[in-house]
């Protein structure tokens, strides 16, 4: 009987013990590539008159963090079938792509005298300086 409470304690650990500590590794795994690794590309949906086919569409482009345009047509309302694009793509040239920072940088800056907003989607261009 003297293995008995040596058993319990090691069933104890690896039932209480060990699930915690793999998760908090897990956590902290997927912590560090999301925020180390470059950013993929994403989908951005917008609705607007189109200039080409005079029609008010609604267009799904494939946008990259590093470009403020996008560089592909995903899909487009004009078509019958959505996602067979067929078009020359001409909206891609008048289109912008707008950037917002990730969830985990907070939108204020923290002042002597208060505290300021950074606004959402608005990056300094060539030659300017960022005022947060």
């Amino acid at each position: 009987m003297e293995w008995g409470l040596p058993l319990v304690s090691l069933l104890v650990f690896v039932i209480v013990v060990i699930p915690p500590v793999v998760l908090l590794g897990a956590m902290l795994l997927l912590w560090g590539s999301s925020h180390f690794l470059p950013a993929g590309p994403t989908v951005a949906r917008t609705s607007f008159d189109c200039p080409f086919s005079k029609r008010h569409v609604s267009v799904e482009f494939l946008t990259t963090p590093e470009s403020d345009q996008p560089s592909d047509v995903l899909s487009c309302s004009v078509f019958a079938k959505p996602y067979h694009v067929r078009c020359k793509k001409g909206c891609l040239e008048l289109a912008e792509a707008g950037w917002a920072p990730p969830l985990m940088v907070p939108r204020y800056a923290l002042l002597s005298d208060g505290v300021v907003l950074r606004p959402v989607g608005a990056r300094p261009g060539p030659g300017q300086e960022s005022r947060n």
